[in-house]
């Protein structure tokens, strides 16, 4: 596996400290780079394994069709089972399945079982169609699942909730709603989003903003860009809007993780909305 500076030539000299003072972190950051540079940041399907870690039930997503998605997950599961990866424990990389296109292969998810070190690995592919929205719906509420990335249109969208529902905010609601199923407190939870290109929900612009990351974040960890992420560093806390919104996060932290604030999970209907 190349280092993170050779995958990050262009950009070694700033990122040469980040890779000094975070190698794992920094490791972590280029695979995920590269699985987006390898699908050119087009989202057409997902890989995931799922199993046991250090006591929590994880489902890591990795974007991709086919073989090159499954390689993908094989990769993420060796690191994982290897304990190389930044807080394996609490790692979801999280990412929608299927498309509008016919070539996006709406439906077909492959699942990579990886729970035990001696355990083969055991690649299944798998087309559910119970639902019309979210193919796979009924398993979200195990945590061991994934929901939809561009299989709704702008129609379904509206009557998901709202005329341009997000999917962006549709993905972090899974996010919650699987930690949540396995209790794992939301303020411990890292999320690494593979796509940030749609408008970003109100409750997350506190955190990011069409791709960049403003504020370091107390409730998300939002990881998908190393570049991005170093400038952060550099510039993020110097400006007094970063500052501010570090303080919204500080305020979302301690009101949003009450038992008051919590979704009413009962019911089988899927909200969008966080």
């Amino acid at each position: 596996m190349a280092t993170f500076l050779e995958i990050n030539q262009a950009d070694a000299s700033e990122l040469k400290l980040l890779w000094l003072l975070f190698p794992t972190w920094a490791e972590e950051l280029s695979f995920l780079h590269r699985i987006q540079s390898k699908t050119h940041n087009h989202v057409s399907g997902v890989s995931f394994i799922e199993g046991d870690y250090s006591g929590f039930r994880i489902c890591s997503f990795v974007v991709g069709v086919g073989t090159e998605a499954q390689q993908f997950c094989l990769q993420l599961s060796e690191l994982i089972l290897g304990n190389k990866l930044f807080r394996p424990n609490l790692v979801l990389l999280a990412g929608f399945a299927g498309g509008c296109k016919k070539e996006s292969k709406t439906g077909d998810v492959f699942f990579v079982n990886r729970i035990l070190a001696d355990h083969q690995t055991a690649i299944i592919s798998e087309t559910i169609s119970l639902d019309p929205l979210f193919f796979n719906q009924n398993l979200i509420r195990l945590g061991v699942g994934v929901t939809v990335d561009r299989v709704a249109t702008p129609e379904v969208k509206k009557i998901l909730g709202k005329e341009g529902a997000d999917l962006v905010e549709m993905e972090l609601k899974l996010v919650h709603d699987i930690f949540f199923e396995i209790r794992v407190p939301v303020f411990c939870l890292r999320v690494i989003l593979d796509d940030l290109n749609f408008t970003i929900p109100e409750k997350l612009a506190t955190f990011v903003q069409k791709g960049r990351l403003l504020v370091l974040p107390l409730v998300f960890f939002v990881f998908f860009n190393p570049t991005s992420v170093w400038k952060f560093f550099l510039l993020g806390l110097k400006t007094s809007l970063a500052k501010k919104k570090l303080l919204l996060a500080i305020v979302l932290l301690i009101n949003g993780l009450g038992p008051k604030n919590r979704k009413n999970k009962e019911g089988t209907n899927f909200d969008p909305h966080i």
